[in-house]
């Protein structure tokens, strides 16, 4: 059926939520189920973050954090502290 695991990368996140899906749409897991399993997931990816950033670095950084909000994969409360992160290492140019 589903396996969860202990962490999540965002790409194996995004796979898990498509397995979901097709879960079911098979009707294999009840989508109350299925919700839980992505709860389940949302609190589990792990992002890597680096300990300063050149300004372009940051913007591929944000973009990614932008790409995995709107592909589900992160909550709204981890976007805003990675966002965070980022910016306060930015280094000035």
């Amino acid at each position: 059926m589903f396996e969860k695991k202990d962490s999540y990368t965002p790409a194996e996140a995004k796979q898990a939520y498509d397995q979901l899906d097709q879960l079911v749409a098979k009707k294999t897991l009840t989508p109350r189920q299925a919700g839980a399993h992505r709860r389940h997931i949302a609190n589990r990816v792990r992002v890597a973050l680096k300990p300063s950033y050149t300004v372009q670095a940051a913007k591929r950084a944000k973009m990614e954090i932008t790409k995995l909000t709107e592909a589900g994969t992160i909550t709204m409360k981890s976007v805003a502290a990675y966002r965070a992160h980022i910016t306060k290492r930015t280094q000035a140019a």
